[in-house]
């Protein structure tokens, strides 16, 4: 009875939403970050993050200035320190299914090598799984975040990190046939690309305001990007963002911590 009860709870979590306010602004990716880049943030432990994100045509990784993308993602950070975010990439309007399958699937891994101190920035590592054809959004790096009280209600996050322009490929697959996805894997310098993620020298810097709005800009290794978010209801983060100063992207993201309980429920689960 009693792992039935657990089970019921963690059910009503999910539908009902947990009160506590939870930190979760995303990338385009759905990671910790500003726009495009990620930052080595610490995201609390039973954290679930879903959302989207539209990425503009002139600046598409995959169908290039042909087609604008959406990215859909799921975030979850499993132990203190590590992440594990799931995002699928499809490009906008009519491609044949044989040029972009079901989309690229992609899982990314992050742990925080170190955590921030005082006179200390938090580092990162985020590697990306090496078994998708032609993934549009990996993201090998190194990364560091520092945070800076400015006063009361604003707070400054630096950001500086590299990636490395190089990605493991599964060359010669075709989506309709990938039946092995252990084979036909080469080496990929991401900057032979028409359009690129993340490649090389990156950074930003984050302005939050309470802790519920805020501004950023980055360098995301090719172009600069401005942009803005707000958090709703404590877990609702809705962000526009300018990029290369030409076309707007847009993203929403919604979060919860899957290990807290409401009040209420918690004192009827411990009073049981």
């Amino acid at each position: 009875m009693r792992t039935i009860k657990k089970v019921l709870l963690v059910g009503m979590l999910l539908c009902i939403g947990i009160p506590t306010q939870i930190w979760a602004q995303v990338n385009i990716s759905g990671k910790p970050g500003l726009l495009y880049i990620p930052t080595a943030e610490v995201v609390e432990d039973g954290t679930f993050s879903a959302g989207y994100a539209l990425n503009p045509m002139n600046y598409a990784f995959r169908f290039n200035k042909s087609n604008s993308e959406s990215i859909c993602f799921v975030n979850l950070s499993l132990l203190p320190r590590l992440e594990v975010n799931v995002n699928l990439l499809n490009p906008n309007g009519p491609i044949r299914f044989g040029d972009k399958g079901v989309g690229d699937r992609q899982v990314d891994v992050k742990y925080v090598v170190l955590t921030e101190k005082l006179k200390r920035p938090s580092v990162a590592v985020i590697l990306s799984a090496p078994f998708g054809i032609d993934n549009s959004l990996i993201t090998n790096v190194v990364v560091a975040t520092k945070h800076v009280t400015l006063s009361k209600l604003v707070t400054a996050a630096f950001t500086v990190g590299i990636s490395s322009p190089y990605s493991i490929y599964r060359a010669d697959t075709r989506n309709d046939q990938d039946s092995d996805i252990f084979t036909g894997y080469t080496l990929k310098d991401k900057r032979d690309s028409p359009y690129y993620y993340l490649a090389g020298p990156f950074g930003g810097v984050k302005l939050s305001f309470a802790k519920k709005a805020g501004l950023m800009v980055e360098w995301d290794s090719q172009h600069v990007n401005v942009g803005a978010y707000a958090l709703l209801f404590k877990h609702w983060t809705v962000q526009a963002g300018l990029i290369n100063g030409d076309q707007l992207t847009l993203g929403t993201s919604y979060a919860l911590n899957l290990l807290h309980l409401p009040k209420r429920l918690s004192r009827k689960h411990e009073g049981s």
